[in-house]
């Protein structure tokens, strides 16, 4: 991985994991901002290069993993921003799979 690489992982660490934090405790949530950051989330990672991209992946799938948790917990399975994280959890651990 070169410089940008890793700043870009970086910023795509502190994003979810900011995100994460945000939900853990299901007080005050502003939900209309959840579809942008969850979106946000989605680019980065896509944006990151293949190596970076597999590099990440399975701290990234764990940090979605508990995302996609919370959201199912305080909004229920069926709410879009909880179906749209257990989507990108599915992702990155494709990522993962292709690449063991």
């Amino acid at each position: 991985m070169d410089a940008s690489d890793v700043q870009r992982v970086y910023g795509l660490a502190a994003r979810v994991g900011s995100l994460e934090g945000y939900l853990y405790t299901g007080k005050d949530i502003e939900v209309e901002y959840l579809p942008g950051w969850l979106g946000n989330v989605e680019r980065e990672f896509w944006e990151l290069s293949p190596d970076a991209r597999r590099a990440c992946a399975e701290a990234h799938h764990e940090v979605l993993r508990k995302v996609a948790a919370y959201l199912g917990k305080f909004f229920g399975p069926e709410d879009a921003n909880a179906v749209k994280a257990r989507g990108m959890v599915e992702v990155a651990k494709g990522v993962m799979e292709a690449e063991g």
